[in-house]
């Protein structure tokens, strides 16, 4: 047969071989496509699995219409190249298209591709038995037939091809099951794809091969038809990722054009508006933006190659746009989204604003009066051209500077400063202002100025706008010199009158000011009094707790002394766990504050003497009562080892005669730091400066001074709180404060007779500290709140009141500049004292 074989032609043509063939053209197609589109994600690997079926479609072209069978042989040799190409590329592909590209690294690409390296070693390197053992041709097909027994390697090659199939159809199905939206989509459309190469393998394998002649291998012709569709869903289902399923709603009627680009200018989408901007109805697939709009694409180049985002655009119809431009990545792709919005109308609003501002500036620059415009920091932001004659600056020289680090003269300066310092406040901006105003050669001009200020509806200053007059030289200057001069003619013949009632008004006032001393005085004295009483009553109680506890001591040393000889057995015999017990009952003891009286401590009492009975302790009776009277009963239970033994419960009272000392001394600290506070407060009230220069002190502390003073007078039937926390330390002067507060206190714990709660409160609001005083009196009579504040008004009955009370209240806090105030009604009465918050 091989002698009949060679004495044929070298090709002979059937009409099978255009299966081949046609799927050489269509993987022809897809690596064209594959190539143009490369910037894709995916695309080299799927230009590597095009390259495969080319060569595989081309080799089996040749082994088709081949009929020497050297020939025949190579070609199919040929045909392993693009079937190894394949099954090393289609995994990577499948990652990339299920989203996993993180398993793409070294390791897996040298996997996937040793065993096609080795077929490609043993194919054209190693023995022929490896992969044919025997072959034979057969000619019962329209062609020779190449017919072989698949060898070792052979089999190896065939397991791992189906192999690779079926890890990419899992990839893909894991992709389909774990991925979203486009990732899912795009997974199941190579899935699909997948399974068209994979059943013709395995139908050629099984011989089972429809329709067409049962020898003809039909893979090369499904695996075309699979890159179709790989094609598809690579580079022309990528619509799904860039545009949401709203794009008809949201993109095709957004006003504003859009234009998809990828990094070559290709336009790759775009809406309605943006095919108007182009002036085409539709957008061909190779259409290039420089194509349409050469200008625009010239600009959007100049911003990618300076990194701009945001550009402008006038056309040459007269219309104006800003320009948007937003680069995307996905995927390994580039993308660039561009936005062009119409602003024609804003432009022209803009520029017939800028017209009407030039037009305004040519008016003010016409006048000789002086304009400028301040904002509300100082900064000048408008002058018109006589401010800058009179002061020689160029307009660059004064705009966004502040107006008094500028123009005005040193002198004047600290004092212009001052009125924008307070320029938030409540009160206006001055209306009329004479300045000296500072040239740039030095000189100095007087200038008298008109203020206009405008506010936000919070009451913020925004602007103040100022038109003045230079009045250096005025001629006006002699007439005003004679009126001067006759006013002043005036004026001394009015000065004889003048000094003559002058002395009667002086000795006048010194007879009253007498007056008004004895009177302060007076009242002075009334309070005094009342305080030496209270001060009086609270020393005498630390005093008499003092000499008690100094008694009680002498008591219990005296035990101390004469049972000491004859314990001295029982304590020398003493274990170290006893003496540890005596010590902490010693201790529990000096800081107990268990203090029992009347029905309290017989209730005690017998449930002590019971449980102690229960539990078997000595002398339970004589043993309760010590623990109660020393305030430890609570405890007892921590001692029960000393209290059932003989020896050591015949030294209990020994041992508590020792802690009755401590505990007097306690008593004694006590009533020390009573007696100092109440001094030191004394002390702090006492204390008086004559200095009229504020200083910085507490609130809080010189409040408490007048309550730890006083609170002997109301510490029984009034409940006083207090919040004063958080006021930090500012000027004032805290000698008089304490009499403003030693008034109102008073004025209250009397209306309310002695009985009901008072509260006492501060807090920081805005430029000063806001201190009310609050009590649930009767209140003041709506006929007399009027006169609260007048010297000699009282509401009380006579001789129990002098009436100037509210009224020194009232000259401390005008001292301190501040401000006091009331709100009264039955059973609420509020007084309230504003004080400068200065630090």
């Amino acid at each position: 047969m091989g002698m009949d074989v060679q004495s044929l032609s070298w090709f002979k043509w059937t009409p099978y071989a255009i299966l081949p063939l046609f799927s050489f053209l269509l993987s022809i197609l897809t690596f064209r496509l594959g190539i143009k589109n490369r910037q894709t994600s995916g695309a080299p690997e799927f230009i590597l699995v095009c390259l495969g079926m080319i060569l595989y479609s081309f080799g089996y072209f040749w082994e088709i219409v081949c009929i020497k069978p050297e020939n025949i042989i190579f070609w199919d040799d040929f045909q392993f190249i693009g079937s190894d190409l394949l099954i090393a590329s289609l995994p990577f592909l499948c990652l990339r298209v299920a989203n996993l590209s993180k398993f793409i690294h070294p390791i897996s690409i040298f996997l996937f591709s040793f065993l096609p390296i080795c077929t490609e070693l043993v194919v054209w390197f190693g023995e022929k038995e490896w992969i044919r053992p025997s072959l034979r041709f057969d000619n019962s097909a329209p062609w020779l037939a190449l017919i072989y027994e698949y060898g070792p390697w052979m089999q190896v090659f065939v397991y791992n091809f189906l192999g690779s199939f079926l890890i990419c159809i899992l990839i893909l199905i894991y992709g389909v099951w774990s991925q979203r939206a486009f990732h899912r989509i795009r997974s199941l459309v190579f899935l699909i794809g997948v399974t068209l190469p994979f059943g013709s393998q395995l139908m050629t394998a099984g011989g089972f091969i429809p329709f067409v002649h049962p020898k003809l291998d039909i893979f090369p012709l499904a695996a075309s038809f699979a890159l179709l569709i790989w094609m598809y869903g690579l580079f022309y289902f990528r619509i799904l990722n860039l545009i949401p399923m709203a794009r008809n709603q949201v993109f095709e009627y957004m006003q504003d054009a859009v234009f998809v680009m990828n990094s070559n200018g290709f336009l790759l989408d775009c809406n309605v508006s943006a095919l108007n901007l182009l002036g085409t109805a539709r957008l061909r697939g190779d259409s290039k933006l420089s194509e349409f709009l050469p200008d625009l694409a010239s600009i959007l180049e100049d911003c990618s190659f300076s990194k701009r985002m945001n550009t402008e655009w006038k056309t040459s119809h007269g219309k104006y746009y800003d320009i948007s431009v937003h680069s995307q990545r996905s995927e390994g792709s580039q993308f660039k989204i561009v936005v062009l919005r119409d602003v024609t109308q804003r432009a022209i609003s803009e520029r017939k604003l800028s017209e009407r501002r030039d037009v305004l500036q040519s008016i003010l620059d016409s006048t000789s009066i002086l304009f400028l415009v301040l904002d509300g920091d100082g900064k000048l932001i408008l002058l018109n051209k006589a401010c800058l004659q009179i002061t020689g600056f160029e307009l660059m020289e004064l705009e966004g500077r502040l107006f008094w680090e500028t123009v005005v003269y040193a002198d004047e300066k600290d004092r212009i400063s001052k009125v924008f310092q307070h320029r938030f406040a409540k009160r206006r901006f001055p209306k009329h202002t004479s300045l000296q105003i500072r040239t740039k050669d030095g000189k100095i001009r007087h200038t008298i100025w008109e203020h206009k200020e405008v506010r936000d509806k919070t009451g913020h200053l925004q602007y103040v706008i100022s038109t003045g007059t230079d009045t250096t030289g005025l001629e006006e200057a002699e007439f005003k010199i004679g009126i001067l001069q006759r006013a002043n003619e005036e004026i001394l013949a009015q000065k004889a009158i003048i000094e003559s009632q002058k002395s009667d008004l002086e000795e006048a006032i010194q007879n009253l000011k007498r007056t008004q001393a004895k009177l302060i005085q007076a009242s002075k004295l009334a309070d005094l009094g009342q305080l030496a009483a209270g001060i009086a009553h609270e020393i005498n109680n630390p005093i008499g707790a003092i000499q008690a506890a100094g008694f009680n001591i002498l008591s219990y040393l005296e035990r101390i002394r004469s049972d000491l000889r004859s314990l001295l057995p029982l304590l020398s015999s003493l274990s170290d766990s006893d003496w540890n017990s005596y010590a902490e009952l010693i201790s529990t003891g000096v800081s107990s504050k268990e203090i029992l009286i009347g029905l309290e401590r017989r209730r005690v009492l017998a449930e002590v003497k019971s449980q102690m009975k229960e539990t078997g302790v000595l002398l339970p009776e004589d043993t309760a009562e010590l623990f109660v009277d020393f305030g430890i009963a609570s405890s007892w239970r921590n001692f029960e080892g000393i209290l059932k033994n003989q020896n050591t419960r015949e030294l209990l009272p020994f041992f508590l005669d020792m802690l009755g000392p401590e505990q007097c001394v306690d008593t004694i600290k006590t009533a020390v730091d009573r007696s100092s506070k109440i001094v030191y407060a004394l002390r702090s009230f006492a204390h008086f400066e004559s200095s009229h220069k504020k200083r910085k002190f507490s609130l809080k502390e010189n409040i408490d001074t007048v309550l730890t003073l006083y609170q002997n007078l109301f510490k029984h039937g009034v409940e006083v709180s207090t919040n004063l926390d958080g006021i930090p330390d500012f000027l004032g002067f805290p000698d008089d404060l304490m009499h403003l507060w030693t008034n109102l206190i008073m004025n209250s714990v009397q209306a309310m007779s002695y009985k009901g709660s008072l509260g006492i409160s501060a807090a920081v609001q805005e430029n000063e500290v806001v201190v009310s005083i609050r009590d649930k009196g009767p209140g003041i009579p709506t006929e007399a709140q009027s006169q609260v504040f007048d010297a000699f008004f009282t509401t009380k009955p006579l001789g129990e009141g002098s009436g100037l009370g509210l009224d020194i209240a009232k000259r401390i806090v005008e001292k301190h500049r501040g401000r006091i105030w009331f709100d009264s009604s039955p059973g609420d009465t509020i007084f309230y004292v504003g004080l400068p918050f200065e630090v």
